[in-house]
């Protein structure tokens, strides 16, 4: 069966959210208004109000005749108004239909003006197969463009996923740092710091959505990556750490990992505890991929876990098996209907989705939380911080009184 993406969203606008937070790099959407109208307005929250995005609108000439020229105009007009490190060209699908020669036009332009560097990524087209592919087609672009730059020797990167992540590692990096070792994250809030993950000897993805990236920094950085598992919660996060310590022989990173073991554990045992009280059955639908390590979170803290995915690459696969072997995670990948059937098929206590299948979980008066409110989950003090407020933060006894008065006057 088809992977089910319940996002109601393409690529493009996860691309536009993720370029558009990174300085130096001018996101450039090509494709018609209603595109553009819609990308733009549906990223405004995820991008920081002094940061530059443009578009070309394509109109009907265009389609017909080609849009090149306006593109190309476009691009230039950019780099002479702002001087970006990068014009980012996202490639829509209309674009894409008529065959328009992006690559035609980015040669014209180096020639033109040397200093200029214009890469692109195309979306829209690869919208059935997740949101969050608009993120890695667009890192894995960057990489691409990055000039070579010398290996620092010993150093390491740490890769994450979609732009919300930039500027956000620092639950993992940290511990890398404290035990000596040169660390680079990707991504970063400029583009400078950004290029620096060229340096790395090795890079570690710490998500799912970025196989494409690691991918290319490997093809065209020869940067050896790996990807151990989504370093989320007690456990993920020590597991992650200590693969890490044994992989560069780093002894004081495993007792940074002892230490942090050893002060989180009551706390832990007590969150457990609450969980065991509350038998918390919980359904995760596709988010930006913290479907993902929001369950793991959860199960390890005793809850019985349902995953719909937004994805099926190689890291989620890895990712599928140790949640499924360590905490019993159940993972739905069947097409369905809606969000409501799967609802009632398992009978969750609380429900993770996005704002849209919002109004299919509140029909059932089931406790429901935003799962993209819940971002950059890495490390201890995530955790504990999430299962310590979970119950508060569900406003349970609301729900309940909704609950009770449907049962006695809803017919």
């Amino acid at each position: 069966m088809p992977l089910k993406s319940y996002e109601h969203c393409c690529s493009t606008i996860q691309a536009l959210a993720s370029l558009g937070k990174i300085e130096g790099v001018v996101p450039l959407l090509h494709g018609p208004q209603p595109c553009l109208y819609q990308n733009q307005v549906g990223s405004m929250s995820c991008r920081p109000a002094q940061l530059v995005t443009a578009g070309t609108l394509i109109n009907k000439s265009d389609v017909i005749f080609g849009g090149e020229q306006s593109l190309k105009q476009q691009i230039v007009n950019l780099y002479n108004k702002y001087k970006p490190r990068y014009v980012f060209i996202i490639n829509t699908c209309v674009p894409q239909l008529i065959g328009e020669d992006v690559d035609g036009v980015i040669m014209e332009l180096q020639e033109e003006v040397p200093d200029l560097k214009v890469v692109y990524c195309n979306t829209g087209f690869n919208y059935p197969r997740s949101m969050p592919l608009g993120s890695d087609t667009s890192w894995a672009a960057l990489v691409r463009a990055f000039p070579e730059q010398e290996k620092v020797a010993g150093s390491v990167g740490i890769v994450g996923r979609t732009g919300q992540d930039a500027g956000n590692m620092a639950a993992i990096e940290v511990y890398l740092k404290k035990a000596g070792m040169q660390t680079f994250v990707f991504p970063a809030p400029h583009i400078n710091e950004m290029e620096k993950i060229a340096c790395a000897e090795s890079v570690y993805s710490i998500h799912i959505t970025n196989h494409l990236t690691c991918k290319k920094l490997h093809d065209r950085h020869g940067i050896e990556s790996r990807f151990i598992e989504i370093p989320a919660g007690i456990q993920g996060t020590s597991n992650f750490l200590r693969a890490v310590a044994d992989r560069h022989n780093n002894q004081k990173l495993h007792d940074l990992v002892d230490a942090e073991e050893k002060r989180v554990q009551p706390e832990l045992d007590t969150i457990r505890k609450s969980f065991a009280e509350k038998k918390v059955r919980m359904l995760l639908v596709t988010g930006p991929a913290n479907e993902v390590s929001i369950g793991k979170i959860m199960a390890e803290f005793g809850a019985e876990v349902h995953v719909v995915p937004c994805m099926k690459n190689a890291f989620y696969k890895q990712e599928k098996k140790i949640m499924q072997e360590r905490y019993g995670v159940t993972f739905i990948e069947d097409d369905f209907d809606t969000i409501e059937d799967v609802i009632d098929d398992i009978n969750p206590t609380v429900v993770a989705v996005e704002f849209q299948a919002q109004v299919e979980s509140m029909k059932r008066f089931v406790p429901t939380v935003i799962n993209m409110l819940y971002l950059t989950e890495y490390g201890y003090d995530y955790a504990l911080d999430l299962g310590a407020n979970f119950f508060a933060n569900l406003k349970q006894p609301v729900y309940e009184k909704w609950q009770t008065l449907m049962e006695q006057y809803g017919g």
